[in-house]
């Protein structure tokens, strides 16, 4: 609908003049030059945009991606859609028309104004989704995997699903809340683990993410995504499962939005999950715990697709009743453990600490029995037999690596030594 069929400034001023209303409403609280004219102001526009017919209601600011909507075709002509950059320029061109107001706006000023009416006007798809639905009281959460995805049925399947789903609740309904941890799907590929994710959260709320956290094009991907994919866990490297952990752990990212001029710190509003084909991915023994593996056989994924509305809204009701989601079964560390990538240097170091190793390497003719103490040094040169000369950086980090994982722990070796050495957790 257009207002404006003539000159809509030389009207309203030639009423004015005459001492009468406005036959524009919004018109009159517009700030005009000498002649009458409009000045090219933040109040003028926002003015139009927020009551002229053509344009109140059009815009929108989309919480959950961090990007303002058009609601509607706009008057210039296209479809309700994303703001792109040409739609500042397009207000702009609409607004200096003598038959409109006559403005001389720039972009710049176009897009501020924009921003300003969207930003007074704001929406959460997401949230409206699950405030939206109603529970039918039937329990599913418990038995996701095991129904959905073929898991076996154990405490611990049954418990990964409600963490993992109110988990996700949590994000929209509280962004930036803690969740440091991501389901694993483990299965064959060509079983449907992508396919149920994707339609269990929704097309347009799902990415699959292929390159690891860091890469220059990972962060941008999580705007408006309610769950990131990370698919082919077993294909990173150690140092990348380390920045997998770091990108599940983090509560906000900081950058600059489409309609914004400067960066921002937004609150994390997405929640990961990993696939793999592979039984053993997880090579950071310090980031183990992060990851929760489910075994997949069977997905059921139109049967995900048909209950999806009233998994929502039970995982919702439970968040609302305050479900500890952060509180992982116990299972889950052996669970962890059983897909851990076994360093090669671990076995031959066992031997050696239980004092099952060539006698030589003890410097004595008899084996003397479980060690209670050592130091890498010790380690590398008797255990693995490397020449001291040899002994890198990254190696002796790599033995830490494996002690540790053996249960010992690092200490000083004596009062006032500078000394690092290893110790049993409970010497024999």
């Amino acid at each position: 609908m257009k207002e404006a069929t003539g000159k809509v400034a030389e009207l309203a001023a030639e009423a004015m003049k005459r001492g009468r209303r406005s036959p524009f409403p919004w018109w009159s609280k517009l700030d005009l030059g000498r002649q009458g004219k409009p000045k090219a102001t933040l109040h003028n526009v926002v003015t139009v945009l927020a009551e002229h017919p053509d344009w109140v209601d059009l815009y929108r600011l989309d919480e959950f991606a961090n990007v303002i909507r058009l609601t509607r075709p706009p008057p210039y002509g296209g479809e309700a859609r994303e703001l792109v950059d040409g739609d500042a320029a397009e207000l702009a061109a609409w607004l200096g028309d003598p038959q409109m107001t006559g403005m001389p706006v720039g972009t710049g000023l176009a897009l501020e104004a924009i921003g300003v009416v969207a930003g007074r006007h704001r929406v959460h798809p997401v949230r409206a989704y699950l405030e939206a639905l109603t529970w039918d009281g039937q329990v599913r959460l418990r038995h996701l995997f095991p129904d959905q995805f073929g898991s076996p049925s154990t405490l611990y399947t049954q418990g990964v699903g409600p963490c993992w789903l109110v988990s996700a609740v949590a994000r929209v309904m509280d962004p930036g809340c803690k969740v440091d941890f991501m389901v694993v799907l483990e299965g064959a590929q060509g079983l449907g683990k992508s396919s149920a994710i994707r339609r269990l959260f929704g097309a347009e709320w799902y990415a699959e993410m292929v390159e690891p956290p860091g890469a220059k094009d990972f962060y941008q991907v999580l705007a408006g995504r309610w769950v990131v994919e990370i698919a082919e866990m077993q294909s990173f490297a150690r140092a990348e499962v380390a920045k997998v952990k770091q990108a599940v752990t983090t509560q906000d990212d900081v950058y600059r939005p489409s309609y914004g001029r400067v960066a921002r710190r937004f609150p994390r509003q997405t929640v990961f999950v990993g696939s793999t084909n592979e039984d053993e991915y997880l090579r950071d023994h310090t980031g183990g715990r992060r990851f929760l593996p489910v075994r997949c056989t069977e997905v059921d994924v139109a049967g995900i697709a048909g209950l999806r509305d009233q998994i929502w809204a039970e995982a919702l009701a439970w968040y609302r009743e305050g479900f500890a989601y952060w509180s992982l079964p116990e299972e889950a560390r052996e669970e962890q453990e059983i897909r851990f990538q076994e360093d090669s240097w671990t076995d031959p170091i066992r031997e050696w600490l239980e004092g099952r190793g060539p006698a030589a390497s003890y410097g004595v003719s008899e084996p003397i029995g479980p060690l209670a103490r050592t130091t890498v040094t010790e380690v590398m040169a008797r255990a693995l037999g490397i020449e001291i000369a040899k002994h890198t950086r990254q190696d002796q980090m790599r033995v830490g690596v494996v002690l540790r994982r053996l249960g010992w722990q690092r200490r000083r070796a004596a009062t006032g030594s500078r000394q690092w050495c290893y110790e049993r957790a409970q010497a024999p």
